[in-house]
């Protein structure tokens, strides 16, 4: 895994730790389960929009902070075929 993306999933890890709320807590506020949030902070998947907007409204924070936008695998894949 490359800096950049332990860097952007470490967003959600960081703000859970400003916020104060565990995996579970996450877990139970916004409807994705714990290990699923897990695998986002590690880097293992990327989130769907869905789960973008529930991580972000249920840790306080701009959608774009937490995932931005130039770092989306669909925006990445389109980058690629243009070239």
């Amino acid at each position: 895994m490359s800096i950049a993306t332990m860097n952007r999933h470490n967003r959600l890890k960081e703000a859970r730790f400003f916020e104060k709320k565990p995996q579970i807590k996450l877990w139970l506020e916004t409807g994705i389960h714990y290990s699923t949030i897990s695998r986002i902070e590690c880097g293992y998947i990327l989130p769907t929009q869905e789960q973008r907007e529930k991580l972000a409204n249920a840790l306080g924070v701009e959608k774009d902070w937490l995932f931005p936008k130039k770092h989306h695998k669909k925006e990445i894949l389109e980058e690629i075929r243009r070239k």
